[in-house]
């Protein structure tokens, strides 16, 4: 059964969302009974989307269930100013524990260009510690963004990522904090793909990622899945849709998205949930609105 299939209806009230903010990304741990979450936010008198790029901070927000919203912590990565690679906005979080410690990966920019966004990793012993950023991004191509890692069995490490035009690429580490050889460009030929979340699976690696211009599924900037052996190696002849912008709630209502992006999985008890941003009530796609991280569990295969 495809993963569109499998989406069930949504609790209303759940997930993220801010006062004043902009929010957006979304990368979930759950711990000692809570959820926590690590997401971007930017003013909306910046304007959206265009004032994530010199506003975005990024945040921690928890919950001790997920049928219950998140609620702010406090903000973790700030920008910094214009003498760090990060200086002037930190976004696309992606969360994992390696080895005991927590290790953030995401993108930043000194300067609010497209042309200086580069991907590095904070620290922590704690989650709501002090996080310890690197002081030099990762050595990756130019405009490498929208991080997503997997560690392997013996510990190295696989980091996807994409460029300006959509081109998703995969590089490979000893350590997750390198060094990065690229081990396979444009992943996905066919299309521009990006927001990939990828994680195993008892055939191999699976991924959801965002269809930009809907070569894969039909619709423009749906979700879709594909599937690999080992990682490195990705089928786009059969692709499957994962998700669209038609969402229903327990109480019957439904709602239209204008934008849906960010994709990643949560298993919890047995239970899977789907993790996505989300938008709505601008007068376009691109025009201001209501935006949340959402969060809709999915039926069993």
């Amino acid at each position: 059964m495809a993963m569109i299939d499998r989406l069930r209806p949504a609790r209303r009230g759940s997930g993220f969302s801010m006062d004043g903010w902009f929010v957006w990304c979304g990368s979930v741990l759950h711990e000692n009974g809570r959820f926590y979450l690590f997401a971007s936010r930017w003013p909306e008198e910046t304007g959206f989307p265009s004032g994530y790029m010199t506003h975005s901070e990024i945040v921690l927000a928890e919950t001790d269930s997920l049928d219950r919203p998140f609620c702010y912590v406090k903000t973790l990565l700030p920008g910094r100013g214009d003498r760090h690679w990060d200086g002037a906005m930190t976004h696309n979080p992606f969360i994992m524990k390696i080895n005991g410690e927590y290790v953030l990966f995401y993108i930043g920019t000194s300067d609010g260009s497209a042309k200086n966004r580069a991907i590095g990793y904070a620290r922590a012993k704690t989650i709501d510690g002090e996080w310890t950023r690197s002081e030099q991004p990762l050595d990756l191509p130019p405009d490498a963004n929208n991080p997503a890692l997997i560690v392997r069995d013996d510990g190295s490490v696989l980091l996807y990522f994409r460029d300006g035009a959509l081109r998703v690429s995969v590089a490979g580490a000893a350590r997750f904090d390198g060094p990065y050889t690229v081990l396979a460009e444009n992943l996905f030929p066919r299309g521009r793909v990006e927001d990939m979340f990828v994680y195993r699976t008892p055939a191999g690696y699976e991924m959801i990622a965002e269809d930009d211009g809907g070569a894969y599924t039909g619709l423009k900037k749906g979700g879709v899945l594909f599937r690999s052996p080992d990682g490195i190696h990705w089928d786009d002849q059969h692709p499957e849709p994962a998700y669209g912008f038609d969402v229903t709630y327990e109480d019957g209502a439904s709602i239209t998205l204008q934008r849906r992006e960010r994709p990643m999985l949560l298993t919890d008890n047995g239970q899977t949930y789907l993790f996505t941003t989300a938008k709505t009530g601008g007068a376009d796609r691109l025009t201001g609105g209501r935006t949340w991280n959402m969060v809709q569990p999915l039926a069993h295969e």
